[in-house]
Formats: C-alpha cells, structure tokens, sequence
C-alpha cells in the first residue's frame, strides 16, 4: 500500500506543469531599424537553446535566472552583425527583449557552429529553377534600391536648391554649429558614428542634463538620431 501511495505521488508530480517565463522579442539591423530573418539566437541555458529567426523574431522558455542571450548575423558566410546582452529573470512571466545587431567592433568574437538549411533538389544540388529565382530576385532588389536612393536624393537636391534660391538653406555646415554642438560632432565621427548615450557623456563631462540638451538640439536639427536600447540611448550621426 505504502509503495502504490509513492508511486502516486511520484506521478502526480511528474504531472504538474514546470511553469517557465516566456522570453521574446524582435532582432533589429541597426543601419535601418528592420527585423532580421535567418538571425542566429543564442542563449547559455543548460542545454544551451539555440533558436535561428525567421522573420526577425525569436522566443525561448526560461526558469528564473541570470543569462546571456548572444545574436549573430551572416551574409554569404562571414559574420556581419552581433551583439551580446544579458538579461536577468526574476519570476515567471511575459518577458519582451529587442535586440539591434551591430558590426562586430571587438576581435575574437567566438561564432557558433550553425550549419543553415539551403535549397535542395532530389540529388541533393541546387535546382536550376530555385537559383534562377534567387539571383533574379536580388538583382530586382538591387535595382529597388538604386531608384529609391536616386529618387530621395534627386528630391533633396531639389529642395535645397529652393531654399537657397529664397535665400535659406536646410543643410547644416559644421563650422555653423556652437562649439559644444560641434564638439559631440567630433567624438562621435572618431567612434564611427554612434556610440551609447552614457558613454558621451563620459567623453564630454558635462552634467546629464545638459547632455541631453545637446543631443535633443543636435536631433532637431537632423544631425543625429536617438535609438531607445534598454534603460539607455544610442547616438547614430547621421550624414550631412
């Protein structure tokens, strides 16, 4: 009697849902803020989760705990994009975390070992059809992408030649902005172009109020761009 009343016990246990918390979110291309299919997710669980997106979204089943989530990008086999962030769950939930995937600024990054599923034909070999299909698409987006870059850029010719026609000009030349505007200019041109909110303000060493002053007149003029990522800030220069 004793070992059915175990018995019981133990399948009555093994019955009981594990709840976990459920983590998701959308991986973004930092050039353009677009979701990233075919994206590499990784996550230190034990076993470790691997989760590879196909429109840019990706979700993993956790128990409360502390992890490091890591995301990689290939184009034609090399690495383009990555980023590592850590993430802390507390209790069992809904959890939602964004990534944006930047060009990899430190050496070293160790890739994972991720083998992509490619188009197939009975044989085993790329169909004729399916690279045919492939190599039309790409040029049809290459040249997509051409006509739009012309359109915007024969538009913006066209309106700064009418402003300056009327005497004002929308383009901002550096040397006209203020010394301290100029000077965020310069710190992020020598860090590529963007750089964490925090860490221009440790470059500037002014107060986090007049940072923020800075950056909203620097964005209202159309120089920068402000990226909310977490708690923090990025800052993309923009071209001008």
């Amino acid at each position: 009697m004793k070992f059915s009343l175990l018995t019981l016990s133990v399948i009555v246990l093994l019955l009981v849902p594990v709840e976990a918390a459920n983590l998701h979110g959308v991986i973004y291309n930092w050039e353009n803020l677009e979701p990233l299919p075919k994206a590499v997710i990784i996550i230190n669980t034990t076993p470790e989760q691997r989760f590879v997106t196909e429109d840019g979204t990706y979700s993993f089943n956790l128990s409360p705990g502390s992890y490091t989530i890591k995301a990689f990008y290939y184009r034609e086999g090399k690495l383009e994009l990555y980023a590592e962030e850590n993430i802390t769950i507390t209790s069992n939930g809904d959890y939602v975390h964004d990534i944006i995937l930047f060009p990899p600024l430190e050496f070293g990054v160790e890739e994972p070992n991720v083998e992509f599923p490619s188009v197939e034909g009975e044989n085993g070999f790329p169909t004729a059809l399916a690279v045919g299909f492939i190599a039309a698409f790409s040029i049809i987006a290459l040249v997509i992408i051409k006509l739009i870059r012309s359109k915007r850029a024969a538009t913006a010719g066209r309106e700064e030649i009418e402003e300056m026609q009327t005497g004002e000009s929308v383009k901002i030349v550096e040397k006209e902005l203020p010394e301290d505007l100029q000077e965020v200019v310069e710190i992020l041109k020598k860090e590529g172009g963007r750089m964490t909110q925090k860490e221009l303000r440790k470059r500037l060493g002014y107060s986090e109020a007049k940072v923020s002053l800075l950056i909203a007149d620097l964005e209202r003029r159309g120089i920068i761009e402000k990226v909310k990522k977490g708690r923090g800030n990025i800052i993309f220069l923009k071209e001008f």
